[in-house]
């Protein structure tokens, strides 16, 4: 993270829109297990701005393709659907997949540093009703989580 990083609430939304090379890394329960992805950040439109009125709060929307790594945990993150985006971004939250249903699987990317080349932050993935258990124990496997970071690409 550069010296110039700032806390998110002190940047604008709209400064995030572009393409980003989205690195995931996680701390459980499988420790330093990485994802590669590229995110697409964009405004929304004036029809969906007008959709969106009294409805939740979406500051920019998107989609993300992966590049390597698991992607099992957000199956619906490529949607490219202006109603049901593959990625949310609200304040300093952003939400990879389809996240409230019963089925549904998201991550929740929770930023906690912007600057002029990217952002980083921490996340947690969200896996609607299903539980995971460990085969030899059959305890309960936590939901995966880790750290981020989402450099802006090159053009």
């Amino acid at each position: 993270m550069p010296a110039s990083a700032q806390h998110p609430i002190t940047a604008r939304a709209i400064r995030l829109a572009g393409d980003y090379e989205l690195i995931q890394v996680q701390t459980q329960p499988s420790p330093g297990k990485t994802s590669v992805g590229r995110l697409h950040l964009a405004p929304l439109d004036s029809t969906a701005r007008a959709r969106a009125v009294g409805g939740a709060v979406r500051d920019l929307v998107g989609w993300l393709e992966t590049v390597e790594g698991d992607s099992t945990w957000r199956p619906n993150a490529g949607s490219r659907d202006p109603a049901r985006p593959g990625a949310v971004l609200a304040g300093d939250h952003l939400r990879l997949g389809e996240s409230g249903a019963v089925g549904s699987h998201a991550e929740h990317l929770m930023i906690t540093a912007v600057a002029p080349d990217g952002f980083w932050g921490w996340w947690k993935a969200e896996s609607g009703w299903d539980v995971s258990l460990e085969q030899r124990t059959q305890r309960v496997v936590p939901d995966p989580a880790g750290y981020f970071c989402a450099l802006r690409a090159q053009p």
